[in-house]
Parts: structure tokens; C-alpha cells; sequence
């Protein structure tokens, strides 16, 4: 009877050994599953920048200071880029920009035929608008005339929108140049287009890289973005275009 009662204490405690396991499974399991609801759905933070009225350097915009509009796949990046500028760089605002449509949004501007795009202000004394160009260049895919990575549309598109006839020209060196050095296994599709009215985005697109940092970083992960910009640029970080 004693090793009767003995054999199903030991057969209760190793169920039960089973079962602690499986909870501690499931709770471990919920907690990963809760983190990632919460970083899924975490709320998008808005920009506190006044990126309309001040510069990235904290000054206001002077009559001097200069702007550049640029076309190459998704905002979030492209504005994320041109912030790290060193020198020169003023404000980048986050936008839309050549369709036919006015004060076009985010639910509503591809039907427009508009791109997404940034407004690049400057100081010309200390970054030239050539600069600039190879800059843009050199951080997207511009031989994609269908989207950029797999964001796909017109709207996803590449596209310099000049204000002149001497940023055309500048443009079209750059283009010139970078083709010929092969830097890309396809020619550049980047179309150069005279410049149109451009309209800021939401309040929650501006500085969404710095802003939304876990989300960003997932989209860049999955977009391959990076590791077509490392593969297509190493060792070539000498400059193209000389003024």
C-alpha cells in the first residue's frame, strides 16, 4: 500500500513538474506576444520640431538660404538622410509634390499623381546644390523606375525637380557622371522635372525616423535598402561631381 500511495505522489509531482513547465512557457510566450503588440502599436509620436519656421541649425530662414526638391521612394528616409548632412543643411520638411492635384494628403496624394518628396533648404555658401544631388544619389536606388524598394507606384518613384535651367544642367552632369563611371548595374531612370508646388505632410510624417525609431528600423531591415546602398557604394566614397 506504502509503495502503492509513494508511486502516485511521484507520478502527481511529475505532472505537475509538466504542467509548471507549460505555464512558465505560456507566461514567458504572452510577455514576448504583449511586447510586440506594444511596439506595433505603439502611438506615432508627433513632431515637436517647427520645422516650418525654424532651420536645423536653430536660426530662421534667411532670404540667402536656398531650396531642393527631391523624389527617391519613401520620405521617412530620404528626409532621415539629408538631416545627417554635416554642413549647410538648414531644413527638410517631408511632402508632396508634381501631381495635378492641390493640398493633396496622405490618403490621397498617389491618386493625384504626386510623389513623395522632400524640401531640402540650404546655405549655398557652404553646400553647393551639385552637392546635394550626388548626395540624394547616393542613397537610393535611382535605376528603379517603378518604386523604390518594395514600395511600389508612381509615387514611390525618383524624380529632381529643378527650379532653373542651371540646377537642370547640374542634374544632368551629376546623372552624366555617375553613369559613366558605372556606378550602377542599370542606367539611372531618376527623371529631372521642372518644379512644381510642393505641399508639407502630415505633422506625424516629419522626423518619423528619429520619432518612431523601432518602426523605422523595421522598415529599413525589410526593405533591403541598406544592404543595396552598401554593396552599390563601398569604395566609392571619393566625390563625382567637382564644381
Amino acid at each position: 500500500m506504502a509503495k502503492y500511495v509513494l508511486s502516485s505522489r511521484v507520478y502527481i509531482y511529475v505532472i505537475l513538474i509538466f504542467m509548471m513547465k507549460y505555464i512558465f512557457l505560456g507566461i514567458a510566450g504572452l510577455l514576448v506576444l504583449g511586447f510586440i503588440h506594444a511596439v506595433n502599436n505603439k502611438p506615432i509620436i508627433k513632431s515637436k520640431s517647427e520645422s516650418i519656421k525654424m532651420t536645423g541649425e536653430k536660426r530662421l530662414r534667411r532670404e540667402s538660404d536656398k531650396v531642393a526638391l527631391f523624389a527617391g521612394g519613401c520620405f521617412w528616409s530620404l528626409e532621415s538622410y539629408f538631416e545627417k548632412i554635416p554642413n549647410g543643411l538648414v531644413d527638410v520638411v517631408s511632402g508632396y509634390s508634381g501631381g495635378a492635384s492641390n493640398n493633396p494628403t496622405y490618403e490621397n496624394y498617389a491618386e493625384g499623381g504626386h510623389r513623395e518628396v522632400v524640401e531640402v533648404t540650404y546655405d549655398p555658401t557652404k553646400i553647393s546644390y551639385g552637392a546635394l544631388v550626388e548626395y540624394y544619389f547616393r542613397h537610393i536606388d535611382p535605376t528603379d523606375a517603378d518604386g523604390s524598394f518594395y514600395d511600389r507606384g508612381l509615387n514611390y518613384t525618383s524624380a529632381i525637380y529643378y527650379e532653373d535651367n542651371e540646377e537642370r544642367k547640374i542634374a544632368e552632369d551629376v546623372i552624366t557622371i555617375i553613369n559613366k563611371e558605372k556606378v550602377f548595374k542599370k542606367p539611372i531612370a531618376t527623371v529631372v522635372l521642372s518644379r512644381s508646388g510642393f505641399w508639407p505632410a502630415e505633422d506625424y510624417h516629419q522626423d518619423y525616423a528619429r520619432n518612431n525609431a523601432l518602426r523605422y528600423a523595421a522598415y529599413r531591415t525589410g526593405s533591403g535598402r541598406d544592404a543595396f546602398l552598401k554593396k552599390t557604394w563601398e569604395g566609392k566614397e571619393g566625390v563625382l561631381y567637382k564644381q
